[in-house]
């Protein structure tokens, strides 16, 4: 009996180990069933980078104001001239071109603000130019300001000094909201267009045609710059238009007007105070003279602020003297011109005085006898010269001096 239990328990044991080992077969050739991974080779291995939690993510096609996930201007570098062929697979050209001229603009807005003023940094035809260096700002320039990074070439790119306003009504464009003033956008062609864009983001693609028709907004070949005669017609038609802008009929003392088709620049003083020399802009509209500029005497860079009001003057109107650098070194009269006069015996007495303006070194006056004296005081010692005309004074004064003095001499 004893025999027969442990037989039974050997039948059973045998039995869970053959069960146990067709188990294991089943497994192994399940997984031999499955065909083996063929191993790549390293040099066809695409490596993906890591997505940063602070990539700069390109301003939508729409336009508008930027999001919070916008491009910070502050940090937008050009993306040198980098072919097409080695950029990022995941980045679009027209994605690289955007980030390349928000980054031109924003140098550029900034280099116009800080540098601009000093050198007569305007619009000119529409895109950025320095009157007083007589050349147009690329990229080069903004490298050697240190406001941009090497790598963009200055050919494929144009710096626009424009309003974003007029931009904003051109097909194709789609101005952000804080740059539809005056200021500076960046441009490039691509595939017949122009890819356009200030420092907040992409202000629109549009054709040719309507490129060229926003530059030609901000023309400035006015025609011929002329100085008027006093004897002239025109010149009585503007001093009234003054007077109506000011709201009383006065007799000036006028020392220029000079003019073009469309603006003219008025130098003058009311008779009461002739060291209150003013300087007005006034725009021609279907022959009616507007005073669009009043008080422009108080600019100390006349190139860049007036540029900024009015895009489609010419600034060759403009006289060579800047007046707010002489605002508080202007008097009515010189006693030391005064004495000149007694010492030269062109007066007998100061009422003979008809019209005085001066500063520290130089003045001019008219007698009432018509006569006119330039006088100057070199070393001390005032001096009177008998001039025939304003443009003899001028002269007089420049080989004095190498100063035009033009805002002390009354107009003949």
């Amino acid at each position: 009996m004893k025999n027969k239990k442990w037989r039974y328990a050997y039948i059973l044991i045998g039995i869970l180990l053959f069960l146990c080992c067709a188990c294991a077969l089943g497994k192994a050739e399940t997984g031999n069933s499955v065909p083996p991974v063929e191993q790549e080779d390293p040099e066809d291995i695409i490596e993906i980078p890591p997505v940063k939690d602070d990539t700069e993510k390109p301003s939508s096609e729409g336009g508008g104001s930027p999001s919070d996930e916008s491009v910070t201007v502050g940090k937008i570098e050009p993306e040198k001239t980098q072919p097409e062929s080695t950029k990022p697979f995941w980045q679009s050209e027209t994605t690289r071109l955007t980030n390349n001229l928000m980054a031109i603009a924003s140098a550029a807005q900034t280099d116009y603000k800080i540098n601009g003023p000093k050198r007569g940094w305007m619009s000119k035809s529409g895109e950025l130019y320095s009157y007083y260096d007589g050349k147009y700002i690329t990229t080069d320039t903004l490298v050697a300001d240190g406001y941009l990074e090497k790598g963009l070439s200055s050919s494929d790119y144009k710096i626009l000094l424009i309003n974003g306003s007029d931009l904003a009504d051109m097909d194709g464009a789609s101005v952000p909201k804080d740059s539809m003033d005056f200021g500076v956008f960046a441009a490039t062609k691509q595939s017949g267009k122009y890819l356009i864009a200030s420092s907040s983001g992409k202000a629109g693609t549009i054709s040719e045609e309507n490129f060229n028709r926003l530059l030609g907004k901000y023309n400035q070949s006015n025609g011929k710059i002329v100085r008027l005669s006093s004897a002239s017609e025109e010149y009585e038609r503007i001093l009234n238009y003054i007077s109506l802008f000011e709201g009383r009929f006065d007799d000036y003392y006028v020392r220029e007007i000079r003019m073009d088709n469309k603006h003219a620049v008025v130098i003058f003083s009311n008779r009461s105070d002739t060291a209150n020399i003013k300087q007005y802009i006034l725009e021609n509209e279907n022959n009616f003279w507007e005073v669009v500029l009043p008080n422009a005497q108080t600019e100390y860079y006349p190139i860049t602020s007036i540029n900024r009001y009015l895009p489609t003057f010419n600034v060759d109107l403009l006289p060579p003297y800047t007046l707010a650098s002489w605002r508080g070194s202007i008097v009515s009269n010189q006693g030391g011109a005064v004495a000149a006069l007694f010492s030269a015996q062109a007066i007998t007495s100061a009422d003979e005085i008809l019209y005085q303006c001066a500063t520290s070194n130089c003045a001019y006056v008219v007698l009432t006898n018509g006569n006119r004296y330039a006088c100057y005081s070199g070393n001390g010692i005032w001096k009177a010269e008998y001039v025939t005309s304003d443009n003899k004074a001028r002269n007089f004064f420049r080989e004095k001096t190498g100063i035009d003095y033009g805002f002390l001499i009354l107009d003949d």
